[in-house]
């Protein structure tokens, strides 16, 4: 779902008091952050050289990716990395994320809208050399059609096809059974052609985890990968969109947000993003750091396990039953505030959640208006009494009047985000007013994936990516996507499944008028609004910084103010220019101006886990990470019981 990508992220009693728990949380929170990062991470080590040059990024969550299969990739950090090795048919734009030329130059269609034709781009070739034809575009929608695990996760477009056809070396044409307006895309960088005259003698292309040196259309190539640690990509030189200015990418993995931040203080990595306002703040004040942000699609949600099952209908999981009731779910839904979550857990860096779709994406977004759901426990308590939950145990909380259990959830959270310590402390506080006991469980994110995938869970903290077509986000909740078998799957959110929903997608797929289309695409999200299988609490903007002493030009998406890395596009890290090879002192087009003070060595190598923390890496970022994260915690106190007294 390269098109959208997913990251998914104990209450004992009930209390009347609950602001007396938050120094004990607070004082966890404050601990993890002040850790050396020999605890916390398994950081860089860097070589010099003065022959190559090397744009190290630091990320989280390479571990947790289990393959570099291009036509079977799931999480965001797999879609990053496709889109260096290769060129999609149709890119999204940079400018605004409208369709715009790719492997293919030009697009037309039938009066019915029956019959599509793609134009290859002749100059457009392999990195062995060899010319990326029509052949090879046919060859893998033909693996999309006929490989189950590849239709699975691209079913939506190529379920339609009713034939695929290279008339020639530049020509495709595409027959389909129905109008589809994913047809002026083909899902833009969600699927990557993959070179027949290599793939086609792959005997399990599903199986297929990423070798080194494999031939791709982009402007880099696959050259090492160690699990759970790095990636290095190595540019392809007569990439025939133009090359790189340099000769090396790495991708390194750190356990732990504070260590990557001080990696990049200490100059072993050039670019981090997905800071928390804390790190982003703390960062600012670092002479060889620049400092950028702009509108992202990063969503973050809570959701909820509505009743985990196959297609057939048999339960799998141990979802809690209550929570197939929507009533539940929208009580919940009536005691998160939003704004004030944006506010202090973001210090303002986000906009309040409604749909999963973003309003960077505004011809599909969707403004409740009249329907907002208003944040009022008076209103979720009235809700959980009219469905019947009106019965209370010897502890208060209340009953399932079908099951005779507690209304008393398990809720899961990335036990390695701060900001989500922060976020869940207070959601726990705010649904104890509806009488519902949330017992919040820290899991490091492997698990707690795998326990949502196997329907092992009641509620879980989860970050979703969306792209520009709402069609590779959305159809995450139709029925087709539930399980055919009794196993785990990803393909799924939440388990949910609505018949109502479903007619409304296939309805969408087949609207090529762009207002019609965007009325339904409102509709369906009107309707996840209403049925409440999970709540979008806000857009992050992202927040990014880099060293520039080293770096300079890093393109952004949309190209006017926005982001550098997690972008539908390889734009960011393709513009990337050394200082020393631009002649400049650094961007100009960013939050802080560079220094001029001598530039450091901008190549090294990745190393594995050490115990080193990483010299160089100054503590008053730690500390002042500690102080802003302790003063906006006071601060939502404060406002929280300001409101409460309002009430």
């Amino acid at each position: 779902m390269c098109s959208s990508t997913r990251l998914r992220g104990t209450r004992i009693t009930m209390t009347t008091t609950p602001d007396m728990r938050r120094p004990f949380r607070l004082a966890a929170v404050t601990l993890a952050l002040t850790l050396p990062a020999s605890v916390l991470a398994a950081p860089v080590a860097l070589a010099d050289s003065d022959e190559t040059h090397t744009l190290i990024v630091g990320t989280a969550g390479l571990d947790n990716i289990p393959h570099m299969n291009p036509l079977d990739s799931g999480w965001l950090i797999q879609g990053e990395l496709n889109n260096l090795m290769y060129d999609p048919m149709i890119r999204w734009s940079q400018d605004d994320y409208s369709p715009s030329p790719g492997l293919v130059t030009e697009w037309d269609f039938s009066d019915d809208g029956l019959t599509w034709t793609y134009t290859m781009n002749p100059d457009a070739t392999w990195s062995d050399g060899e010319p990326i034809t029509a052949h090879d575009a046919k060859f893998t929608y033909d693996l999309l059609m006929e490989n189950p695990v590849f239709n699975g996760r691209h079913g939506e477009l190529v379920n339609n096809f009713t034939s695929v056809e290279a008339t020639d070396d530049h020509t495709l044409v595409i027959e389909i059974e129905e109008p589809s307006a994913l047809m002026a895309h083909l899902n833009g960088t969600s699927i990557m052609i993959m070179p027949e005259h290599v793939w086609g003698d792959i005997e399990n292309p599903d199986e297929y985890h990423g070798e080194p040196g494999q031939p791709t259309s982009g402007a880099f190539e696959l050259a090492e990968w160690r699990e759970g640690e790095f990636v290095r990509l190595t540019a392809v030189e007569d990439y025939w969109a133009g090359p790189v200015a340099y000769d090396e990418f790495i991708l390194q993995n750190f356990q732990t947000p504070e260590a990557m931040v001080q990696a990049l203080q200490a100059g072993e990595v050039d670019l981090i993003g997905n800071l928390n306002p804390q790190q982003y703040a703390a960062l600012e004040a670092a002479d060889h750091v620049t400092t950028s942000t702009g509108p992202g699609r990063r969503l973050q949600s809570l959701n909820f396990n509505v009743g985990a099952r196959t297609q057939d209908g048999e339960e799998i999981g141990d979802g809690h039953p209550a929570l197939r009731d929507p009533a539940v779910r929208l009580a919940i839904h009536h005691v998160i505030d939003k704004e004030q979550l944006v506010q202090v857990a973001m210090d303002g860096h986000a906009i309040p959640g409604v749909s999963l779709v973003p309003p960077i994406f505004s011809d599909y977004y969707w403004e409740p208006g009249d329907e907002f759901i208003e944040v009022s426990a008076d209103i979720g308590n009235q809700i959980l009494d009219d469905a019947g939950y009106d019965e209370r145990n010897d502890a208060g909380v209340r009953i399932d009047p079908e099951s005779g259990e507690p209304l008393e959830f398990r809720l899961h959270y990335h036990s390695d985000r701060p900001t989500y310590a922060i976020v869940k402390d207070f959601i726990v506080d705010w649904v104890a007013e509806l009488d519902i006991v949330l017992n919040d469980i820290a899991m490091d994110t492997t698990p707690l994936n795998e326990a949502g995938d196997a329907g092992n869970y009641d509620i879980e903290f989860g970050t979703w990516n969306p792209g520009p077509e709402a069609t590779g986000t959305l159809v995450y909740h139709t029925c087709d996507r539930l399980p055919t078998e009794p196993e785990p799957t990803d393909l799924t959110f939440a388990f949910y499944c609505n018949e109502d929903y479903d007619a409304l997608f296939e309805a969408q797929l087949a609207e090529s008028d762009l207002e019609a289309r965007s009325e339904i695409l409102r509709e369906m999200q009107a309707l996840l609004y209403e049925e409440t299988p999970s709540i979008q609490m806000y857009y992050e903007n992202q927040l990014e910084a880099y060293n520039s002493e080293r770096w300079t030009n890093f393109g952004t998406q949309p190209s006017a103010g926005g982001m550098i890395r997690e972008q539908q596009g390889a734009f960011g890290y393709e513009a990337a220019t050394p200082v020393s090879m631009d002649g400049g002192s650094g961007d100009d087009a960013t939050d802080d101006d560079a220094t001029d003070d001598d530039t450091p060595a901008d190549d090294g190598e990745p190393a594995a886990a050490s115990d080193d923390d990483g010299a160089g890496a100054t503590p008053w970022i730690i500390a002042a990470v500690v102080i802003v994260v302790a003063a906006g915690v006071l601060l939502f106190v404060r406002r929280r019981r300001t409101a409460d007294e309002r009430e």
